[in-house]
């Protein structure tokens, strides 16, 4: 009777297996079914249901790794009702799934940078690629880390621990580009092969040359056109020297320019730079036009002379090099905003005897960053808070003599969250004033719409009512298809790093153009939410975390600063960065680039709230020094609890309770140490989310690595391993599906015993002594003086010891060297001296680890199989799990570490008596 069967899986005759499942025959034929609780190593069993398909005849969906094949079936894999099952099946999971996958630092940049990754880079000293890591997504770190206005440290849950500030994530960023721009081997990002593509960019503002960083990352050539005389839009223009070094920001445009981008200065769009000649010479346009037009102060006489825009002095002064007199005057800065800030730090630098801040709202709600208000209020700024210009009065030369401000009060909460001013009815008073400068506001000049409207081909370049550019907010496309806009332009005044996002999303939709795609919006990854199920308290972190206070950045003193010189002075050293990097929570999820669960809640666009209610929260246990379990992200699945006991043999690892209070421990819920667990990790790598991960002496990131693929040096098994590394320093070791270890298993030695590998101290080069001290030489050096040394005495002089934990194919490269290349048979191991003989016969009768599958009997002679030469007892257990198959142990010890797991224990005085 033939053991085919007859199937047709989605439209398509093929042949199955007797006892073979749905899941095996798809994936034999190239389809992927998804699935959480699958793993080859275990037997079927189904919980989490994201596998289903439709079976014709059935009147459910069926798990596909658990239903056994049938004559005539006919199988849709991934029609809509499987889909919709797929989809409510995730749905149901995340919704008791308490956990981030992102910390709340990255969830909240708008350029979406890995702040976690990066720390974890800086920990390491790794510069290099921590900037690596910025550049994905920002290719301005080194500006970024000093004007950056910072929401992930508003986000960041250091702030939950009563210690006064977050983590210093914008002066670690900082330290690394710095860090990087000084090296020889500065970080320059791959560039994929040239498409043949041009794209004009205009404006070399921080949004244009973002843009043009990612064209070229992408192949495609950009050419920035700029209506100044040089690189940086507002960063140079609007930014004054003591917050971002002309100098500094250079070096960041040089980098992009290294790239192959060119810039081209005094170009102006409308002006004398045509779309038409654009149009002509280019597949694409990105509009980077920033919104850099001054407002006024709004109010009675604005228009007297000595009131100023406030983006007009600072621009000024940069383009003509000299700064304002304001030598014995009083100054006052209308606004709360950053620019009102380096309105007022300037106007001191200037001269100005007296400098105010006036602000309608109170310190709370200015929009300003909180570190650049501290500061000028060292410097001598005074602030009118809760004040507003009601007229300013004009001399008889029509100049500024005075302004009547009036006193507000807070009333109800305007459209953008902050309470509204309310003007206070009799409390007008005047100021004199030799000087206003107005920072309540920019907006953008879109003077090139006739221009581009006149001779676009396809569609219309249109402002919306603000006077911004009207773009798609999805994928920043115009009314033109070949036109795209990013930045302020588009979002009106806004910040660097909304800019930079921006950028990004543009040039997106940009190359998704030039490679005649449909323009669509970037792909959104599912992330969970710790505040999708509760707003986050102080309690929920206090008492848990060692007490690490943030350490400032050293500034210029307030009495030096009389000039533009760059008052934050950066991290003293190493040291200072590595410290405040510990301070980082690791609030985001380890496994964020391996989590199944995570990838395949994005394809299915799961939905974290879609069944909100009841939720479980649990503590994270840290108490096993290589383990980590945090059942928040637990799915249920079984996986770990069945690998510690199917091919383990350990049985750590169950359920406690039943129903929605069921979760995952330890035997009796003692600590994992405690019970029968043998630190194998085997756990970790069934874990099909970040439930189970490796407890690590560092921060583990997450960050992208490369996979190094070798043989295991801590015994002779020789399992194939993967070393998990970026830039050489490991961060995890998995399995890899080896001759020996063919199912990717794994003992604890490999697993948990890299970390000499980071030791800075392991000697990496040989060392040879010299009167009476070691020098390094090069290997070179070492193998001439290794030959030189066996040449000199005769052939049987010599003699090679192998080392146990050597694999059998590192052994034979031993004999090798020794018989044909030293000519002598004088060949033994440091750990049988004199046996070297009885092992040689001994090995002759060994089998291949395959043939252990028919065995109708185990007996393991003196061997803690489980601690010695763990790999092949999970073989052993395996087979003895699913066929029934003894084992049993013959041993001297008093208690054996395999008593609970065999079938019987035969105790001997002596291994040499009993053969």
């Amino acid at each position: 009777m033939s053991n085919n069967l007859n199937i047709l899986l989605d439209g398509k005759k093929v042949s199955g297996h007797k006892n073979e499942t749905i899941l095996k025959l798809a994936n034999r034929h190239g389809i992927e079914i998804p699935t959480l609780c699958n793993d080859p190593r275990l037997e079927p069993y189904s919980s989490c249901y994201v596998c289903v398909v439709e079976v014709e005849g059935m009147k459910n969906l069926q798990p596909a790794c658990s239903t056994l094949l049938t004559e005539g079936m006919v199988l849709s894999t991934n029609n809509e009702k499987v889909r919709k099952a797929r989809k409510a099946a995730l749905d149901l999971l995340l919704s008791n799934h308490y956990a981030d996958c992102l910390g709340p630092c990255v969830q909240t940049c708008p350029a979406g940078v890995d702040v976690q990754g990066y720390i974890s880079m800086i920990e390491k000293g790794k510069y290099r690629d921590a900037v690596a890591i910025i550049k994905e997504t920002n290719p301005l770190p080194a500006i970024c880390g000093r004007v950056c206005v910072r929401p992930c440290e508003v986000a960041c849950r250091r702030n939950l621990l009563d210690e006064g500030a977050a983590v210093g994530i914008d002066y670690l960023k900082r330290f690394a580009a710095d860090r990087d721009l000084e090296s020889p081997d500065k970080y320059k990002p791959e560039q994929k092969p040239e498409t043949g593509k041009k794209v004009a960019v205009i404006g070399a503002g921080p949004a244009g040359l973002s843009a043009a960083f990612f064209l070229r990352k992408e192949g495609h050539a950009a050419d920035i056109f700029e209506a100044a005389p040089k690189a940086g839009g507002w960063l140079r223009y609007g930014i004054p020297e003591y917050r971002l070094p002309n100098d500094l920001l250079q070096k960041e445009v040089d980098n992009i320019t290294e790239m192959g981008v060119n810039i081209y200065y005094n170009q102006r769009l409308g002006d004398n730079l045509s779309y038409k000649d654009l149009k002509d010479k280019y597949d694409a346009v990105i509009l980077g036009i920033g919104s850099q037009k001054g407002t006024r102060v709004g109010c009675d006489g604005d228009d007297a002379g000595n009131v100023l825009s406030g983006t007009d002095f600072l621009k000024q002064m940069e383009l003509t090099g000299k700064k304002m007199d304001f030598k014995g005057k009083t100054v006052a800065v209308v606004g709360g905003g950053n620019t009102a800030m380096d309105c007022c730090r300037t106007s001191l630098r200037c001269g100005a005897e007296k400098v105010y801040v006036i602000y309608r709202r109170t310190e709370k709600e200015m929009p300003a960053n909180p570190i650049e208000i501290h500061e000028s209020k060292l410097e001598g700024v005074e602030y009118m808070f809760l004040t507003n210009p009601l007229r300013i009065n004009k001399d008889e030369n029509g100049n500024l003599k005075s302004v009547t401000c009036v006193c507000m009060e807070l009333g109800e909460p305007d459209a953008s969250g902050r309470r509204r001013p309310v003007p206070l009815e009799g409390s007008d008073f005047d100021i004199e004033l030799d000087y206003m400068l107005a920072a309540i506001g920019q907006k953008t000049e879109v003077n090139f719409i006739d221009d581009i409207n006149t001779h676009a081909e396809n569609g219309q370049l249109v402002v919306n009512k603000w006077g911004d550019i009207d773009a798609d907010k999805h994928t920043l496309q115009t009314g033109i298809p070949s036109v795209f806009a990013a930045g302020d332009g588009v979002t009106g005044p806004a910040t660097l790093i909304e800019a930079i996002a921006q950028a990004r999303i543009a040039s997106h939709s940009c190359d998704l153009f030039l490679q005649g795609e449909a323009v669509r919006p970037m792909k959104k990854e599912f992330i969970s939410k710790k505040e999708n199920f509760k707003e986050q308290h102080k309690e929920d972190y206090l008492g848990k975390f060692v007490t690490q206070k943030r350490h400032e950045m050293p500034t210029l003193p307030a009495d030096a600063r009389n000039n533009f010189e760059e008052v934050e002075l950066g991290y003293e050293n190493e040291e200072v960065a590595i410290t405040e990097s510990h301070r980082c929570l690791e609030c985001g999820c380890v496994e964020f680039f391996s989590c199944d669960l995570k990838d395949l809640s994005s394809e299915y666009n799961a939905e974290q709230k879609r069944y909100e209610g009841e939720f479980k929260q649990f503590e994270v246990d840290f108490r096993h020094p290589y383990i980590e379990f945090d059942n928040n992200k637990c799915i249920l699945c079984s996986r770990c609890i069945r690998i510690c006991s199917e091919v383990v043999g350990a049985n750590a690892l169950g359920l406690i309770n039943r129903g929605f209070d069921t979760y995952v421990a330890p035997s009796m819920e003692l600590p994992l140490q405690e019970t029968t667990c043998e630190s194998c990790g085997l756990c970790i790598s069934t874990c099909p989310t970040g439930a189970i991960i490796e407890n690590t002496k560092f921060k583990p990131g997450p960050v992208k690595t490369e996979a190094v693929e070798t043989i295991c040096n801590f015994c002779s098994i020789g399992c194939t391993i993967q070393l998990n590394h970026r830039s050489g320093f490991v961060m995890r070791v998995t399995g890899a599906n080896g001759l020996v270890n063919k199912d990717g298993n794994l003992c604890r030695y490999p697993k948990f015993g890299y970390n000499f590998m980071n030791d800075h101290s392991r000697l990496k080069q040989p060392l040879f002594k010299v009167n009476g001290k070691f020098e390094p030489i090069s290997f070179e050096q070492a193998y001439d003086l290794i030959a030189e040394k066996i040449k000199a005495v005769k052939p049987e002089e010599n003699y090679f010891f192998a080392g146990a934990r050597l694999s059998n194919e590192e052994m034979y490269l031993v004999q090798k060297l020794a018989r044909a290349g030293a000519q002598t048979n004088n060949v033994s191991s440091f750990h049988y001296f004199g046996r070297g003989s009885g092992y040689r016969n001994n090995s002759l009768a060994n089998v291949p680890l395959d043939q252990l599958e028919g065995a109708s009997r185990f007996i393991l002679l003196g061997s803690e199989i489980n601690t010695d030469h763990a790999v092949a007892g999970f073989m052993i257990q395996n087979i003895s799990f699913r066929k029934g198959t003894p084992v049993e142990v013959v041993t001297v010890l008093d208690h054996s570490s395999m008593e609970y797991k065999v079938n019987d224990v035969m105790k001997i005085k002596s291994y040499y008596h009993f053969l």
